[in-house]
């Protein structure tokens, strides 16, 4: 059985699994959604020379940190939409409906 625990000071999670008569312990560290200072990507493959480092073709790499960059926009903007209807003064009954969910499913998700 695993057990979640919530340290207060530094919202980290510490979890436990049995291996035998000992415990291992993991922190997980929280996601940070920090965005890097250029345009280029934080993978480091600008700075591989193709010369000296043979490799495949890394264009599903940077696909995949593109399409999870969108994903990040996408949830800004409707974090953004649904605070505009809820100062607009709509329900949660409606926001849940435009969502495809119920009013708690989206008061959970988006409320304060």
């Amino acid at each position: 059985m695993t057990t979640i625990r919530k340290a207060k000071a530094n919202a980290r999670r510490t979890t436990r699994k049995p291996i035998g008569a000992m415990s291992q312990v993991q922190t997980i560290k929280p996601r940070t959604n920090t965005a890097p200072a250029d345009n280029h990507d934080e993978s480091g493959l600008d700075n591989l020379n193709p010369q000296l480092t043979p490799g495949r073709d890394a264009k599903h790499f940077r696909r995949i940190i593109a399409a999870r960059k969108q994903v990040a926009a996408a949830e800004d903007a409707l974090r953004a939409a649904v605070q505009a209807a809820r100062d607009a003064g709509d329900s949660w009954t409606v926001i849940g409906m435009a969502l495809g969910t119920t009013r708690q499913a989206a008061f959970q998700r988006f409320g304060k």
